[in-house]
């Protein structure tokens, strides 16, 4: 008879990485390095919540503030919005995955005008 739970086990994902970057509304006030990508969306948001709240000393950090991106590698390194959990999952897939938190005061969508994320991106490549 088959071990159906050794089965399952081997076909468990592996754990999927990316490379961020979280930019406050000053522009000036980041956080980055590799997080783990959450199955969900909404779990992924409750994980950036926490790092935000824990790195920065903040307290019920309202992510509603902040828009979550995705570098497009292939459409010229363009920012593409996360905004829904099916495009997470695609974002998921990718082979190499750069996620960029900006706060929604911050109005720019390409990252070589946002310096901070500019000088992190071309660091990480």
């Amino acid at each position: 008879m088959p071990d159906f739970e050794q089965i399952m086990r081997n076909e468990a994902h592996p754990e999927i990485t990316a490379s961020f970057f979280i930019l406050y509304k000053d522009e000036e006030t980041f956080l980055n390095g590799w997080i783990s990508l959450a199955p969900s969306l909404e779990e992924f948001i409750s994980v950036l919540r926490e790092e935000i709240e824990y790195s920065w000393d903040l307290e019920d950090v309202d992510m509603a503030d902040y828009i979550i991106f995705y570098i497009d590698l292939e459409d010229n390194n363009n920012l593409k919005e996360i905004k829904d959990n099916e495009y997470y999952q695609w974002v998921r897939q990718a082979p190499e995955i750069f996620i960029v938190v900006l706060h929604k005061t911050i109005k720019y969508r390409i990252i070589e005008n946002i310096p901070p994320v500019f000088e992190w991106f071309m660091g990480e490549l």
